[in-house]
């Protein structure tokens, strides 16, 4: 299942690695998407692109800082309820 999730960005007050791991965190936590696996970001300008990988899905965002975020979020889906014999 796919997700939009539109927000704005806080003001940055720390390091860019941290401040979008905070940022992909706190993505997680809404979606349920469990702990970060690895992340890559590359910039095009003043908008910045991130690819990152959960134990539950992924994310991909493009963000400018202090302003406005679009992430498009794939959560894998759950097991099958049919038991294979």
């Amino acid at each position: 299942m796919r997700k939009l999730f539109a927000f704005i960005t806080p003001e940055r007050d720390d390091s860019l690695r941290d401040y979008e791991i905070r940022m992909l965190r706190n993505i997680s936590k809404r979606f349920n998407l469990g702990r970060l696996i690895e992340y890559d970001r590359w910039d095009d300008g003043d908008i910045r692109y991130i690819n990152a990988l959960f134990e539950k899905g992924k994310i991909r965002m493009k963000y400018m800082e202090g302003k406005e975020a679009i992430a498009e979020i794939k959560q894998w889906r759950k097991e099958s309820l049919r038991s294979e014999e």
